[in-house]
């Protein structure tokens, strides 16, 4: 009984701080996504080459030295331009410094498929970025996890995660 309680004990002590993450579900945006704190929520607008001052949504919380945001853009007025938004957006973010991972995750299976891109940056100003990008009726979604830059000459050290888990209601989930 002893030993039980003592492995009951260690689980809880060892227990991943990822578990405190919460899903937000915005249903306006048609997006639900992972946060570690309740994020803040504010209206802002886009730029890209084309077109200057898109409505946009900005959610963002700071957890253990990182910057988590997800940053949602309406082009619904250019749905037939969603492709080159989410590219132009990636290739900017690829220009800030230098690529160390690119990948291209999926959201759901099959015909439901939802697929983006993600890359990982060490930036110019010693952070680090790994934003996915994707693109679902007429909204362009880039959610970053920006590893803040330490001070002095100490190295980033990677936290246990930083990623957030994003998916498309309404897709069969009732959170």
């Amino acid at each position: 009984m002893r030993i039980v309680r003592f492995i009951m004990f260690a689980l809880f002590l060892g227990a991943n701080p990822a578990s405190a993450w919460e899903e937000y579900v915005y249903l306006d945006q048609g997006v639900a996504i992972q946060f570690p704190a309740k994020p803040q929520a504010s209206k802002s607008t886009f730029d890209s080459a084309f077109a200057k001052g898109l409505p946009s949504m900005v959610y963002s919380a700071e957890h253990d030295h990182v910057l988590y945001k997800l940053t949602v853009v309406d082009l619904t007025s250019r749905p037939d331009m969603g492709s080159n938004f989410l590219n132009e957006a990636a290739y900017w973010l690829m220009r800030t410094g230098e690529v160390l991972t690119t990948d291209f995750p999926r959201v759901y299976q099959e015909a439901k498929a939802i697929y983006g891109v993600t890359l990982v940056v060490d930036r110019k100003d010693r952070s680090r970025i790994r934003s996915s990008l994707y693109y679902h009726k007429g909204k362009l979604y880039i959610a970053d996890a920006i590893l803040l830059p330490t001070r002095g000459d100490k190295d980033m050290s990677i936290p246990s995660r930083y990623d957030q888990t994003i998916r498309f209601p309404p897709d069969g989930q009732s959170n």
